[in-house]
């Protein structure tokens, strides 16, 4: 029953995505254009994508007060139980990266709030039309030689058939009926999103998810997930039993809600943060000069702070109605420089 191919986060027009690094002086999540993305996806030369390392230095203090004037703010509708939702892909590093970074927050308010995991699939209903969109063209061969995307055309034209056979391959995708799910790094990323949905919606006590994310994180990859989960679910104090009946009962209806959700959000990249439905940080909370901040109640974060524990406890926090004690509490930084990296970068 089940089958996956590298992902759109939306379009079916727009073809594969790779995993973005940022520089400092463009952090924010970018939509590639068609032609690009299929360019880098054939030719196979995704460093030359990455615009860089992202060389931060983080440390554990914000700004304060006298900042405020000159920082974007972040507005949050305000409830007694604050939804935070996190969306990502089980295999993209930026999402994992998110993952490691948000375990110490769920450790100090994660019974406060409504902290849950989503996940970005694709549903396609025309697998040939969507495989041409995304393989490329071949009468523009010449054209993508001359923009230095292939040595030469007898590359370019082998390359494209290749990736066409592959995207073609209904064995590449979660399948049902006459519709192909996908997820960006293929069909275990996808079996896994399942199975970490399952996992999720088992449990009360949410820690053994975590600690099942984090094992499957640091042992798994998308080319053996699907022989290695079942050992990282049982060190986890998981029943892998029920999360494989959950997947083979399930998995549809799973992904169709995803979809529904991300659809409805507007999410586009892997690690995207909602706060009671306010994307965090905002767009405008970018700056090409990589000298962007935002404040977040009275305290004032710099954008290489963006995506680290205590900025986003606070992002949290400022959900409340009435924030709790556990508020208060500075969660260390100790995530850097792994998770400094994820600052700029995303799965799109």
């Amino acid at each position: 029953m089940v089958k996956t191919k590298k992902r759109t986060t939306k379009s079916k027009t727009i073809p594969q995505i790779k995993e973005v690094k940022m520089t400092p002086e463009n952090t924010r999540v970018v939509k590639i254009p068609l032609a690009a993305a299929v360019f880098f996806s054939l030719f196979l030369v995704c460093a030359a994508f990455f615009l860089g390392a992202m060389v931060t230095k983080v440390g554990n203090k914000s700004t304060t007060t006298a900042e405020l004037t000159s920082a974007n703010s972040f507005a949050v509708t305000k409830s007694d139980k604050p939804e935070f939702f996190f969306y990502v892909m089980s295999f993209c590093p930026y999402g994992n990266q998110m993952e490691t970074a948000l375990r110490p927050v769920f450790d100090a308010i994660g019974n406060k709030v409504e902290l849950q995991p989503h996940y970005i699939f694709e549903k396609i209903t025309d697998l040939k039309t969507s495989c041409k969109a995304m393989s490329g063209d071949a009468t523009q061969c010449a054209a993508y030689v001359q923009n230095k995307y292939f040595p030469d055309e007898a590359t370019c034209k082998k390359t494209i058939a290749d990736n066409t056979t592959k995207c073609m391959d209904e064995n590449s995708y979660i399948k049902s009926g006459d519709s192909f799910y996908a997820s960006l790094h293929g069909r275990q990323e996808a079996n896994q999103d399942v199975r970490e949905i399952c996992a999720y919606n088992m449990l009360t006590d949410k820690k053994p998810w975590w600690d099942f994310v984090a094992n499957v994180n640091q042992a798994c990859t998308a080319q053996n997930a699907d022989s290695c989960w079942e050992e990282q679910a049982k060190k986890a104090g998981l029943d892998t039993g029920k999360i494989t009946e959950c997947f083979n009962k399930d998995a549809i209806n799973l992904i169709e809600k995803e979809i529904a959700l991300t659809t409805a959000n507007k999410v586009q990249g892997s690690p995207t943060l909602t706060v009671n439905g306010s994307q965090f940080p905002p767009e405008t909370a970018y700056a090409q000069d990589g000298k962007g901040t935002i404040a977040v109640g009275k305290k004032v974060f710099t954008q290489d702070q963006y995506r680290l524990p205590n900025t986003i406890k606070e992002a949290i926090c400022s959900g409340f109605k009435k924030a709790p004690k556990e508020c208060q509490k500075e969660i260390a930084n100790n995530t850097a420089p792994s998770n400094a990296a994820a600052a700029g970068g995303g799965c799109h």
